[in-house]
């Protein structure tokens, strides 16, 4: 019941209304829109960690669950140029609207960020505001 609630809170406070979204760029094809926080980012030694959204044009699948948005908490480690997510919530509408469709909160591994990519974007963001 404590993390349940924990997890709310936290859904709560990192919602789109709380954040001041600021655009980074689209994929290949222009149908997603890549949103950081700057507000959020935050270092300890060479890792860094913030807030970014992405914003799809058409609605998404992930195991049958329909979801327009999804938000994560990433954090960069400049200085082995690798990211890995922290947690990550789909929402139902764009820019984190509408009701949370799904949760993950398990740290991912870390990996490479490959060049010309979202990661590499955000990652950049991430490092170079240090």
């Amino acid at each position: 019941m404590h993390k349940a609630m924990l997890m709310l809170l936290l859904v709560v406070v990192s919602s789109s209304a709380a954040a001041q979204w600021v655009e980074v760029g689209t994929d290949d094809t222009g149908t997603i829109t890549i949103y950081a926080d700057p507000a959020t980012i935050r270092k300890s030694g060479d890792k860094v960690r913030m807030w970014h959204l992405y914003d799809y044009q058409t609605p998404q699948r992930n195991s049958g669950t329909r979801f327009m948005s999804v938000m994560t908490r990433t954090e960069h480690d400049c200085k082995e140029e690798q990211s890995r997510g922290l947690y990550v919530s789909s929402y139902s509408e764009n820019m984190g609207g509408g009701t949370v469709v799904e949760i993950f909160d398990e740290p991912d591994k870390w990996l490479p960020v490959p060049p010309g990519t979202a990661s590499a974007v955000l990652w950049e963001l991430a490092c170079k505001k240090r």
